[in-house]
């Protein structure tokens, strides 16, 4: 009996220090950089990141304080990612990956820099099933539009990122995955796609102005059939809101 226990107990500190020294590891090799963002604008640019280098994400939980994320790669290595709040206008976040990967943990700060220096996640960085369009309506009429579109085929808006003259939703259902994207733009320099939507009024954020504003739907991080079909039901459900 007591050998047994000695063998048990032998085994159990083999293992929790195999756990730790993995852990040490993955610590030692993770990648901690500040930006000069509050905390709710890092988060969302950090999803959009992950989604972008076709990393799924596992679990999220934060709040206007930070939090962690956690996604995994095709190789099944985990992508583990931590957002502190350092004041008002600056955030921490540390990125490891597997058991130290630094060159991804590299890339993903680079992708999460390159989406808050330009305000906004381009529909570019997505490789998925796309379609644009220009409507001549407000700014504030297109994000709502949005917003009710995507209830309306089953998507949930976990991201907000609005600005003046741009905004994006970031919607999710299971581990698909939708990015709105929506650009104010001057009527003399707007695409024409034919003819305009009728006037609409309504809405309230960030501004009721009317104007022309560019639409971009991107399904998914590849093409494929099941995108597709998605891609047209939330275009045929925003259509018909921002016309009413």
């Amino acid at each position: 009996m007591n050998k047994s226990m000695a063998l048990l107990s032998g085994a159990l500190v083999l293992f929790l220090g195999a756990c730790k020294s993995s852990e040490t590891k993955v610590e030692a090799n993770s990648i901690t950089k500040r930006y000069a963002r509050p905390a709710p604008e890092v988060m969302s640019a950090l999803t959009m990141a992950l989604t972008s280098l076709d990393l799924r994400i596992e679990e999220d939980r934060h709040d206007a304080l930070g939090g962690t994320m956690t996604a995994a790669r095709a190789n099944k290595d985990q992508v583990k990612v931590n957002v502190k709040s350092i004041d008002e206008t600056s955030t921490q976040v540390t990125v490891g990956v597997g058991e130290g990967d630094r060159n991804l943990s590299d890339i993903i700060h680079s992708q999460i820099a390159k989406n808050l220096g330009t305000g906004t996640a381009k529909s570019s960085f997505y490789g998925g099933s796309r379609w644009e369009q220009v409507y001549d309506t407000s700014l504030a009429r297109c994000i709502m539009a949005g917003e009710r579109a995507s209830e309306a085929v089953g998507f949930t808006v976990t991201n907000r990122d609005i600005h003046e003259s741009v905004a994006d939703l970031m919607a999710r259902r299971g581990n698909s995955t939708v990015l709105l994207h929506f650009e104010a733009v001057p009527a003399a320099t707007a695409a024409q796609p034919g003819q305009p939507p009728p006037p609409v009024g309504g809405g309230n954020m960030p501004s009721d102005k009317r104007s022309q504003v560019k639409v971009s739907f991107v399904v998914g991080t590849s093409r494929s059939e099941d995108n597709e079909e998605t891609l047209q039901r939330l275009r045929n459900e925003f259509d018909r809101l921002i016309r009413q």
